[in-house]
């Protein structure tokens, strides 16, 4: 009786290796071995020769006469961006303040702005009869989105310029803190307009209602003030924050985590995959600094003058806010009961204005004197709050407080930031076998083009360190 023999297809796949059980995963390559071999390939690769540059003078002359022009037309629009939008805003917010200018300096003219848009299409048609269109559509676009440049290209351009991460992170820090706070104090600042507007309007319904509404909200904003000022700042919090959502994501390790080839796989390189390895090793290097580099920031602002300044701009801000306030809640007092008032004589807005200044700190003056009971009360009310938001015990341990939160939390930030630092720098040295220093030599040996800014950001981190060893 003869075998059968297996069908082809089964005969084909026991010859093919996947057939048999895998072998042993071949030892990594030694770090050494993997840093010569990234070293010859690199210095086998040819290199571009660089063009020589023939200088010629005409040529920079007529750059530089180039570069003056275009200097000269954006400082021409800068110019008519801040007039355009301050005309805008002044329209908004204040009214016709140019009807009002003009009928100072020519009343007869005041009917011209009723052709405005007659003024308009003629500016308009000059504009396109001067220039041409791709000039004019960048102008005008440049103008229309002014705000927009400022914001992102001339304020990060001054910044850069200005090299101190000091002076960045205590300008972000204070832009952050008092943004935080824009929600409610825009909701406050419309009740408050909305109140001093019926105040305003001498009526007595009105005016009292507006008495009241100023009262609530001026209370609703001190105590936001108050327990703002009871936690630490708010930019502290929003690094907090940060560093939590950056660490449980992972973001870190997927950057500076490289693989490394092991002793077969390596004869295979070719110049990209020696250059795919330098840059994670880089990378790591990389995340380590800029780490580093940001918990030396945080701990530069904990002791700059950041807090302090958004202290005393909390105190000073109060203050003007108190004054403000009380201003129209005595003058709708004296609305609803002119007979509360002593005054020497009929008393206007200026008059109630001095009269809550020299309330605050529970002063008099001698043009308006309260002698109603409502007009005490408001007067009581307004020094009363006066003393607590101007440098009172009260007010002073908070701010103590404040920066004892702020120097808590900042330290906690910088010390979460210089502990993942670490980690990722030891596993990096454990990979390769090899210190941290050794490995940014290697990286300046094979000419890596990050190595500048990772140099810039250790020298930054290690001189904080120093200074603040030596403040110890």
């Amino acid at each position: 009786m003869t075998k059968q023999e297996p069908p082809r297809n089964e005969k084909v796949y026991a010859r093919s290796t996947n057939s048999h059980p895998a072998g042993p995963t071949p030892p990594p390559a030694p770090a050494s071995e993997i840093w010569d071999l990234i070293d010859r390939l690199m210095s086998d690769e040819p290199e571009a020769a660089p063009k020589k540059a023939v200088p010629d003078p005409k040529r920079r002359r007529g750059e530089a006469r180039r570069r003056q022009r275009r200097t000269r037309w954006r400082r021409a629009l800068d110019l008519a961006g801040t007039v355009v939008w301050l005309f805008v805003g002044v329209k908004l917010f204040i009214g016709d303040l140019d009807r009002v200018l003009l009928a100072v300096v020519a009343p007869q003219a005041i009917g011209v702005l009723d052709f405005r848009w007659l003024l308009v299409l003629v500016l308009i048609a000059l504009l396109m009869l001067l220039f041409n269109w791709r000039r004019l559509g960048l102008s005008t676009a440049y103008v229309a989105g002014f705000p927009l440049v400022i914001l992102l290209w001339k304020i990060p351009k001054f910044l850069v310029k200005r090299r101190s991460p000091l002076f960045i992170v205590g300008i972000a820090g204070i832009v952050v803190s008092i943004s935080s706070r824009a929600r409610p104090f825009t909701i406050a600042l419309a009740i408050a307009c909305v109140s001093g507007a019926m105040i305003s309007s001498s009526e007595m319904p009105w005016a009292a209602v507006g008495v009241g509404a100023m009262a609530v909200a001026l209370l609703w904003w001190l105590t936001i003030t108050a327990i703002d000022l009871l936690r630490s700042t708010a930019f502290i919090r929003s690094q907090k924050k940060l560093i939590d959502g950056i660490f449980k994501s992972k973001l870190i390790e997927r950057i500076s985590t490289f693989a490394l080839p092991n002793r077969v796989t390596i004869k295979s390189w070719s110049v990209d995959d020696a250059k795919k390895f330098r840059d994670g090793a880089g990378y790591a290097v990389l995340a380590t600094r800029a780490l580093q580099f940001w918990a030396a920031c945080l701990d530069q602002y904990r002791r700059g003058p950041s807090v302090v300044i958004l202290s005393i701009i909390a105190v000073v801000g109060l203050t003007a806010q108190v004054m403000l306030a009380f201003t129209f809640i005595n003058f709708g007092v004296y609305i609803a009961s002119p007979s509360g008032f002593s005054a020497t004589a009929p008393p206007n807005w200026w008059t109630f204005a001095y009269y809550t200044a020299a309330g605050t700190y529970f002063g008099e003056i001698s043009a308006l004197a309260p002698v109603g009971a409502l007009a005490i009360a408001a007067k009581l009310a307004n020094g009363v709050l006066g003393l607590i938001v101007i440098g009172t015990v009260i007010i002073s341990i908070c701010l103590n407080y404040r920066s004892v939160r702020a120097e808590t939390d900042a330290v906690g930030a910088a010390r979460s930031l210089n502990e993942k630092a670490d980690e990722i720098a030891d596993i990096s040295s454990r990979q390769l076998e090899m210190t941290f220093e050794e490995i940014e030599a290697r990286l300046r040996a094979t000419s890596w083009g990050l190595l500048g800014i990772t140099r810039w950001l250790a020298t930054y981190a290690d001189k904080t360190k120093a200074e603040h060893v030596e403040g110890r």
